[in-house]
């Protein structure tokens, strides 16, 4: 017993259903992609600072969006504690890197337009170096390098 093959010839049902089927299946798919991805930008030159001042490292969501929901990290190496963290709309310090606590502020009054910034006080010859900026969504992250150049008085 031979069974029916379907007909996908031009003006059949099938045929033009799936053309539509496939456009709804990638219009829901596309703002989802969209919507889940950004870069971290920031100055692509070192930043300066001078020792016992102040340092302001910042960064920016490309395109625009809030970071108020997301996870901030800024660390010196991948394996390395951090130097400060935000995470579920709070600033956790209490296992942040033993130099620089009390002396880092996340400045975050862009935040919901996904500009943030990092304030380093009481700038020492050992903040000097590089610093990651790692930003994570809850289903996408993305890091960023920046330098911190410390100079004598």
């Amino acid at each position: 017993m031979m069974g029916k093959v379907p007909s996908f010839s031009p003006g059949s049902t099938a045929s033009s259903a799936l053309p539509g089927y496939v456009a709804l299946c990638l219009a829901l798919q596309v703002p989802r992609l969209v919507a889940a991805q950004f870069t971290v930008t920031g100055p692509n030159r070192p930043i300066a600072a001078s020792l016992d001042g102040e340092a302001v490292l910042p960064c920016h969501l490309s395109p625009r969006m809030s970071a108020e929901n997301m996870e901030l990290r800024w660390f010196r190496s991948p394996f390395s504690a951090f130097v400060h963290l935000y995470r579920g709309g709070q600033d956790l310090c209490g296992q942040q890197m033993p130099e620089y606590r009390g002396r880092t502020e996340l400045l975050k009054d862009d935040i919901t337009n996904g500009r943030v910034s990092l304030r380093i006080h009481d700038i020492r010859p050992s903040d000097d170096g590089q610093y990651k900026r790692y930003f994570q969504s809850s289903v996408f992250y993305e890091e960023a390098l920046l330098e911190l150049q410390v100079a004598e008085v």
